[in-house]
């Protein structure tokens, strides 16, 4: 039995993205926003000419952690099924306000709030060798599909601290938006292809889980 993979991915906000249920599965019905800076007012022209990145090296989020109950893997997979999502990876990108002030030539702090994060059975210790394997298979695979997630944030955090340098602070509130905005596209793109990572045989895919195993 294939399970069914829902998005996994981080909108606007790492732990409360707007998610609406539609036909059995769920999407997450976030539009763009602008979660750029705070900008305080000044005088004269600010420029940006360094950013200071906070996933170097990744460091996604892993808590609160997904804890599957159930004896069998079959019980394992019903739990699964009564989540919004297997698992979820990915981040929200944002920087620090930047204060009021004459200062040019400034580092502007960037986030990319990455989250990453695995289901944990507790009946694995006590299951089948069978079992425990299909669900070490289920969670490779989906590993693979939910740091895709991460992936895609880190390409576009690293993207938008690039285009950062030497802007005007002004432009930071927009380049943000759109930075988020391209990632979400990018993490829509990959659900859609994958099937949410159900679809077998394509890259990020083949997250399935043979409840029939015992």
């Amino acid at each position: 039995m294939a399970g069914s993979i829902i998005p996994g991915i981080l909108g606007m906000n790492p732990f409360s993205s707007n998610i609406q249920s539609q036909q059995g599965t769920l999407s997450n019905s976030s539009t763009p926003i602008n979660i750029g800076s705070n900008i305080i007012p000044f005088a004269g022209k600010r420029t940006i000419a360094s950013v200071t990145k906070d996933w170097e090296l990744p460091n996604p989020t892993n808590t609160p952690a997904i804890t599957i109950n159930g004896k069998t893997l079959a019980e394992a997979f019903a739990a699964l099924n009564r989540l919004p999502q297997w698992g979820q990876g990915g981040g929200t990108l944002k920087t620090d306000p930047i204060p009021l002030g004459d200062t040019t030539d400034l580092d502007v702090k960037l986030y990319a709030n990455l989250v990453l994060r695995l289901p944990t059975w507790t009946g694995y210790q006590a299951a089948s060798k069978a079992a425990q394997n299909e669900w070490d298979n289920m969670l490779a695979k989906l590993r693979i599909h939910e740091q895709r997630h991460v992936d895609i944030a880190i390409e576009e955090a690293n993207a938008l601290a690039s285009e950062l340098i030497g802007k005007d602070i002004n432009k930071i509130p927009s380049l943000v938006t759109n930075a988020n905005a391209t990632m979400l596209k990018r993490q829509r793109a990959l659900d859609k292809d994958t099937d949410h990572g159900a679809k077998p045989g394509v890259p990020y895919g083949d997250v399935i889980l043979d409840a029939s195993i015992t």
